[in-house]
């Protein structure tokens, strides 16, 4: 039997649809698309049998909508809403919150701050886990003004705040919007502000004037696995209590926060010469020997300043480089464990599944 679902997302998600799209696809469904070029325009009279939202904003005419037609609805990466809230599937933004920070941290930053839509979970996240790691982190909503408004409203917190910063964007099209206020305020990015943002739209990081860092999330597999909650919702499943979370799966670095901020003169030395050898098997001991000091010197000022060691810092810097050449090139495993100081190609093979939880050559199909 062919089902008629309406999608009616506030905000036009590309990745999210194409994964409702593909389930629908699979199942004969038929989408009705009338909100996908027109969020505001609700269809009142339509009579369908289950409804794929994202829901962000309280009091929406939305929201009445879908409280007038009482047909089962599923959220996908919104907020808790509704009475009673509707069924969730969304990125898991705790994990999220951790790898931002995480990839913050790991480059010395000690100050930090996000920027994004007052409502975010996000955000949230992000505060909370800079917090409970001792560190303060200010934070800034998104008006909704005019662009010099915001540029005002931006320059002014910004000059508050203290440098390096570390800014976490809550999406991409806010992170491609600071990066431009920041350097129309003559802020250098990212070597006095990194900015990191979240959900990897390619065609938006790229295209920004420096290409913009963000947190890969799943957001299709977002919408396939929310449309595969309502077709069993619609084949008599109870709607489950508890969110549906969707891993994030990694951190594509670019330019916005390719930078390193370690307060230490040694570390930042140390970690110079990681990064200049890092095509050659070099290990601890030569950068011991370049930096004059003793292991325990070393991994003292490490452990303060990046809370990690040495070792973790420089496999650290590999298997960032290695995931680089991965995903964006065709040589040979071999080759790319040689490219990032592995000699031992199964080394290399063994390290890099015990941190991502794949084989390099899976982490390459995956794309």
């Amino acid at each position: 039997m062919s089902r008629n679902i309406l999608v009616a997302l506030e905000f036009q998600r590309a990745p999210l649809f194409a994964g409702i799209a593909k389930y629908a696809r699979e199942k004969g469904w038929h989408l009705s698309l009338e909100m996908l070029p027109n969020p505001s325009r609700i269809p009142w009279a339509w009579d369908g049998d289950g409804i794929l939202t994202l829901l962000v904003r309280e009091g929406t005419p939305l929201l009445d909508f879908l409280a007038k037609v009482k047909k089962p609805t599923v959220n996908l990466e919104g907020r808790r809403l509704g009475s009673p809230p509707y069924p969730r599937v969304l990125t898991d933004t705790a994990l999220a919150a951790e790898m931002a920070f995480r990839h913050f941290r790991d480059r010395g930053f000690r100050n930090f701050a996000f920027y994004g839509y007052e409502k975010s979970v996000r955000g949230e996240d992000f505060s909370r886990v800079v917090r409970k790691a001792g560190f303060d982190c200010a934070v800034l909503h998104e008006g909704e003004g005019a662009w010099s408004d915001e540029k005002q409203r931006v320059g002014a917190w910004l000059a508050e705040l203290p440098r390096p910063l570390a800014v976490f964007c809550w999406n991409d099209y806010a992170g491609a919007s600071f990066i431009d206020i920041a350097r129309g305020l003559g802020h250098v990015v990212p070597e006095e502000i990194s900015v990191l943002a979240m959900d990897n739209e390619e065609l938006v990081c790229d295209c920004t004037s420096i290409p913009l860092s963000s947190l890969r999330t799943e957001l299709e597999e977002v919408g396939y696995q929310g449309a595969a909650l309502l077709d069993r919702m619609l084949n008599g499943q109870a709607a489950p209590k508890k969110d549906l979370l969707i891993p994030p799966r990694e951190i594509v670095c670019r330019a916005s926060s390719a930078v390193q901020a370690p307060s230490s003169p040694l570390v930042k030395k140390a970690l110079a010469y990681m990064q200049k050898h890092l095509g050659e098997p070099v290990n601890i001991a030569d950068v011991l020997k370049h930096c004059r000091v003793s292991r325990r010197g070393l991994e003292k000022a490490f452990r303060q300043d990046l809370d990690s060691s040495p070792y973790e810092a420089m496999l650290k810097l590999r298997l960032a480089q290695a995931r680089l050449l991965l995903r964006d090139g065709d040589d040979k495993i071999a080759a790319i464990a040689s490219a990032v100081g592995f000699p031992d190609p199964g080394h290399f093979s063994t390290l890099f599944k015990q941190h991502h939880g794949c084989s390099p050559r899976d982490y390459r199909e995956k794309g």
